[in-house]
């Protein structure tokens, strides 16, 4: 018996190297540490897994944290073999020979197929090749508004355009009634941003965002976002330099205002606080800006390694895998960034702005943030014109608009 169960044993142990693979370990750091976001990694993780890939994750809290890790990391010259990236994508990709080839996986996976235009030169930074691997998309330019509060100002839908908001904000004020919840500097760049969209053709906002077009960032679309977010400043309390986004959020959803402009992850307020779209809260598009959609992306840079890179391409496909985005975006709380995902069991506020994300791609309503685009510089440049016009009576919209422009120039 002792020898049977000797002689079985060695013929198992000879027979284990041929279906037994240990898995790959990808070293992946990204800033995905809040419980939803640490349920949407583990899609990710899961589906990484039936790669045969070893997910080593290095989770940061707080997006300015991830990046001086990474920045600290590459500048040693031990990078992560996958990192998270929005706004320095440009920085990054100014030194490509340390980013790896992802040329044949993105031509395998027909990227340039089921990505819109927008997408592909954000992922690309200026370049022919792919850089980066967009995953998800946040659409920014929308409006949450209180439902009840809403009928309560006599009305039944969202304003369309920025002068039916003044006439709902006005009647809000008259009510004791914030009309629009804002938090502390960083957003009333971004609404700034969000206004711009609704005063410019989509195509003179990438122009002059992306391109720096003089005549168009000094031109009558950005003057009017100027003017626009002067009588916005009259509807905002004056806590509102103190607030955090997600307590302008609370306000809506308690009905203390009436409305705040935020990109979609705010949804993830709501849901906690058990609200229903379309019962308790509106998520419509930014007045002025119709089915037209600004959006941000959360993508993935490729670090080049001593190593074999065939991990590095599998994660890759894992992060552009059509069912690995949808199982990702559901618990995030964002679309996928392919235009071929299956969106039937999204929530309608998803569903909508999955339908103006791929209308828009066909027809080029859509556009990426400016800061996927420009470098971290040229971006706080603006921003510091924004403010300064903010929280400064005297300055006109002409003047702010010659800034930006001249800001563009020197940065």
């Amino acid at each position: 018996m002792f020898r049977l169960t000797f002689s079985l044993a060695c013929a198992a142990a000879t027979l284990v190297p041929h279906f037994v693979h240990a898995a790959e370990t990808v070293e992946v750091i990204h800033w995905w540490t809040s419980s939803s976001e640490t349920a949407a990694v583990a899609k990710f993780k899961e589906a990484a897994s039936k790669r045969g890939l070893a997910w080593k994750d290095l989770a940061v809290g707080g997006g300015d944290n991830q990046r001086i890790l990474l920045k600290a990391r590459v500048g040693k010259g031990a990078p992560p073999d996958a990192a998270q990236i929005n706004a320095d994508v440009r920085s990054y990709a100014a030194n490509r020979e340390n980013l790896s080839n992802l040329d044949e996986v993105a031509a395998k996976g027909k990227w340039d197929e089921v990505l819109p235009e927008p997408l592909r030169r954000f992922a690309r930074q200026g370049g022919k090749s792919y850089v980066a691997v967009p995953v998800n998309v946040h659409r920014q330019n929308v409006m949450w508004i209180n439902a009840e509060a809403l009928k309560k100002l006599g009305a039944t839908s969202a304003p369309k355009t920025w002068d039916e908001f003044f006439v709902l904000a006005d009647k809000a004020k008259a009510a004791g009634m914030v009309p629009l919840a804002m938090g502390d500097d960083i957003w009333v760049n971004f609404t700034f941003t969000q206004v711009a969209f609704t005063t410019m053709k989509p195509d003179e906002f990438r122009r002059a965002f992306y391109d720096l077009d003089d005549a168009l960032l000094k031109g009558p679309g950005v003057v009017k976002a100027f003017e626009v977010m002067r009588k916005l400043r009259g509807y905002v309390d004056r806590s509102a330099p103190t607030r955090k986004w997600n307590e302008a959020t609370q306000m809506v959803i308690q009905g203390r205002a009436l409305a705040q402009v935020m990109g979609d992850f705010a949804k993830g307020e709501f849901n906690i606080a058990g609200k229903k779209p379309g019962v308790d809260y509106l998520c419509a598009a930014v007045p002025g800006s119709g089915r037209s959609h600004l959006f941000t992306s959360d993508a993935f840079l490729f670090f080049k390694q001593p190593k074999s890179s065939k991990a590095q391409m599998d994660l890759a496909e894992v992060f552009m895998d059509r069912d690995a985005q949808v199982a990702f975006s559901q618990a995030k709380g964002s679309v996928p960034a392919r235009m071929d995902a299956d969106v039937s069991g999204f929530d309608e506020c998803a569903r909508q702005s999955y339908a103006d994300f791929v209308a828009g791609a066909k027809d080029g309503t859509i556009a990426t943030s400016p800061s996927l685009m420009q470098t971290p510089a040229r971006i706080g440049a603006w921003r510091d014109v924004v403010l300064g016009f903010w929280n400064d009576p005297d300055m006109t919209a002409q003047q702010a608009a010659a800034k930006m422009a001249s800001a563009a120039r020197s940065n």
